[in-house]
């Protein structure tokens, strides 16, 4: 298994959501208005600093979960690479 932690910029967070919802995925986590800072700057929903992350959480079958992150690849491809997406994937297995 693969869990997968996708970081999107929250106005562009309906684009993961209907990836994931299109590839027919077994479940995900939608945690919104992530605040925070990264390498291109501070995400605190203010007026300094304004904007916030949305992050998604999904736990997939290897071959599942890498075509999610080539769709989503394709996402910011298109976008451009400033479109404030990040995905990262460990190995998982279920405990219980």
């Amino acid at each position: 298994m693969t869990a997968l932690l996708i970081f999107v910029d929250a106005d562009r967070a309906g684009d993961v959501e209907r990836l994931l919802e299109a590839r027919g995925l077994p479940g995900y986590t939608e945690i919104p208005n992530v605040l925070g800072k990264g390498r291109t700057g501070r995400k605190l929903g203010t007026r300094a600093y304004p904007g916030s992350t949305t992050l998604y959480f999904t736990v997939a079958a290897r071959a599942e979960g890498e075509g999610l992150v080539r769709a989503l690849r394709e996402l910011r491809d298109r976008r451009g690479p400033a479109e404030g997406l990040k995905v990262y994937a460990f190995n998982s297995e279920e405990l219980l």
